[in-house]
């Protein structure tokens, strides 16, 4: 007798095809001696089921063999997602990287390492979401891989693979595919193996947003958990602590250098050298004593001058250590003082004293380091004039900022990527003008001229329904043409500041719409890896990490600047969800923080209040001549510890802790 088909329908288990949403593929024997000893499919209400297999080797001999779980969808979707991963195919960009379901005609596997919800698949259309994902709760659950197959009339086959595949290539490094890689189970004979599969339906909270439901379900089941391993008062403290050691005084301005690291490090990040060549380098100190020998200076961005320079002044102003503030103060001059009538400056200092000749054409400036600078000039002219010091030109140089963009906003472009200082436009890709937004709001704020809010407004309408409606922001980072996540925060954090402004409930949803988004791109779960490993060494979780880009698939610590955000949306909501998310993304950004000067990492020591850039939760890197996964890189970079020490601050002027 033929085995009765299993059936998803959207509350339960159904036994009429017409009304599933998804199908589960009946389990075909990957060697004659396994054999089938359970498949359990549990409801667990509300549109969630978990499928637990055994598999038993009934031979007589070992077997090494690949389980694989199959869930054919039983609705046409219009648009899939592997949260991490794949946006949709990640259409956006022309770097080699995975892009759509197959290579060379055969689909795409990746492991569940690069994966924030494990393996996870996701389809839908603008009715109906469905998503198949590994448990967390055994290893053997846990370490998988997942596919998007496509299958007849626009429907797919979801596939979850035990344990780790990667192929037909696995993407190593930025632009770079490597040989895929292979693993199996092994059962003796009589043994078993067993893991437990998630299948959800996901309704979409808004065309394209099946992954609100998918973040609200995974949390349910996967109860992802990691609590705060500092105190707030001293995660700000050993930030302080790093921006002094990054201070630098550079051609008589007081400025924050780009980042701590080995002289190695700017020819691994820009793949200078080769493998082999980077192997041999990391045997003399010369290549890998850290230090601060990249002379680097950034308003924004990854270096965050002002954001750092104004969380000095908040320790000096507390403190009452003049030395400090006047420092800190120097570093908004040093800026401001290169200011262009038009409103444009370079976004690195040190433009302005190399490549004079060839600056105007070789250096424009990005519009992510615009937002940043002038939403922190005004920022930073409150918090004197709130101490009895008044700096009107920091005011000045927001306006000016803002109205430089406002007066070249493209209705096809927006604010565009990047301008030269002559205003010319540069690059008009990407979503990056959002952080436009934060900084007009800012300057409305101050001014209350209503022409900085209806531009603000304009921004919002328009990168939302170009990028943001469609689930993905792009081009945000600035070493990435790809869909990215934390060009998704000046959206969040900008669609507050709207809603605050206009009581307009579209910029609530929208603020929504931004968080779940870069929440799409937490992990929910802690990875496997071997005692040899840094994760297993310094005691690293990847719960709650946040992974950077489609080409660039690490995490990092972004999530840190997301709480004060977060808590203000679960107030708005009632949904406490973003309060969990809040919780969890913090909790991961603090880790690996130097707080002892006499520990060592790599056998190096590193400053007080110093942490990793990327932490590399998979098989990609470009800091290492070997390719495996659950290593960190030695950069230590200034902008980690300003998102931290600004979300302490935030924090603490509502009454709020993280712990």
């Amino acid at each position: 007798m033929k085995a009765q088909s299993v059936l998803f329908g959207r509350d339960g288990l159904v036994t009429d095809r017409a009304q599933a949403l998804a199908e589960l593929v009946p389990w075909k024997a990957p060697n004659t001696a396994l054999r089938l000893a359970d498949e359990k499919v549990s409801d667990l209400g509300g549109g969630s089921y978990a499928i637990t297999r055994t598999v038993v080797n009934a031979g007589d001999a070992p077997v090494a063999f690949k389980d694989e779980v199959r869930v054919r969808d039983c609705f046409a979707a219009t648009r899939y997602l592997i949260p991490c991963v794949l946006y949709n195919g990640n259409e956006f960009g022309t770097l080699q990287t995975p892009k759509g379901l197959t290579h060379d005609g055969q689909p795409w596997v990746f492991s569940y390492e690069r994966t924030g919800i494990p393996s996870c698949t996701l389809t839908e259309n603008k009715d109906v979401g469905f998503a198949l994902f590994a448990a967390a709760d055994t290893k053997d659950s846990l370490v998988s891989a997942c596919s998007i197959e496509s299958a007849e009339g626009g429907r797919y086959e979801h596939v979850v693979v035990r344990p780790v595949t990667e192929a037909p290539v696995v993407y190593e490094s930025k632009g770079v595919f490597g040989p895929r890689t292979d693993g199996y189970v092994t059962l003796g004979p009589g043994k078993s193996f067993t893991a437990t599969t998630y299948a959800c339906v996901c309704p979409p909270k808004w065309e394209n947003y099946a992954a609100a439901s998918l973040i609200e379900k995974a949390l349910a089941l996967l109860k992802p958990e990691l609590a705060p391993c500092m105190r707030d008062e001293e995660v700000f403290d050993v930030g302080t602590e790093f921006v002094k050691s990054l201070l630098y005084l550079f051609h008589g301005k007081w400025l924050v250098i780009t980042h701590y690291s080995p002289r190695i490090f700017p020819d691994q990040h820009g793949m200078k050298i080769t493998r082999e060549e980077m192997a041999e380098r990391l045997k003399w100190p010369y290549w890998t004593d850290m230090g601060t020998y990249h002379e680097r200076f950034e308003v924004g961005w990854a270096d965050q001058n002002f954001l750092n320079a104004r969380m000095l002044a908040v320790r000096a102003l507390a403190r009452g250590e003049k030395d400090l503030l006047e420092k800190a103060i120097g570093v908004f001059d040093a800026f401001v003082s290169t200011q262009r009538e038009n409103g444009l400056l370079y976004a690195c200092w040190e433009v302005n004293t190399y490549h004079r000749e060839r600056a105007v054409q070789k250096f424009p400036v990005d519009v992510c380091n615009l937002g940043w600078a002038a939403a922190e000039a005004v920022r930073m002219y409150q918090l004197l004039r709130r101490n009895g010091v008044d700096k009107p030109e920091y005011l000045s140089f927001a306006r000016k900022i803002c109205d430089f963009c406002i007066a070249h906003w493209s209705d096809e472009n927006g604010f565009g990527k990047s301008w030269h200082l002559d205003g010319r436009p540069g690059q008009t890709f990407g979503s990056i003008g959002g952080f436009m937004i934060p900084a007009l709001m800012e300057v409305y704020g101050e001014t209350h001229e209503k022409r900085y809010l209806d531009a603000a407004q304009r921004a919002s309408d328009f990168y939302y329904a170009r990028d943001l409606d469609k689930f993905e922001t792009t081009a945000g980072a600035l070493d990435c043409q790809c869909i990215d996540k934390e060009t998704a925060y000046p959206f969040l954090q900008g669609s507050l500041m709207l809603y605050r402004a206009t009581r307009d409930c579209k910029h609530l949803a929208r603020a929504e719409k931004a968080a779940y988004y870069f929440t799409s791109w937490m992990f929910f779960f802690d990875g496997v890896y071997g005692a040899e490993t840094d994760f297993a060494k310094y005691g690293y979780h990847t719960t709650g990490g946040t992974s950077v880009s489609a080409e660039h698939t690490v995490i990092d610590s972004w999530g840190s600047i997301m709480p004060p955000d977060l808590f203000e949306l679960a107030e708005l909501t009632g949904n406490d969800s973003w309060r969990t998310v809040a919780r969890l993304m913090w909790a991961n950004a603090i880790q690996g923080i130097t707080t002892d000067p006499t520990q060592l990492v790599h056998g190096q020591q590193r400053p007080v209040g110093g942490q990793n850039e990327a932490f590399f939760q998979a098989r990609f890197t470009k800091y290492r001549p070997v390719i495996e996964a659950g290593y960190w890189n030695d950069c230590l970079p200034a902008w980690v510890g300003a998102y931290r020490m600004w979300t302490v601050d935030r924090l603490r002027a509502k009454g709020l802790k993280m712990r």
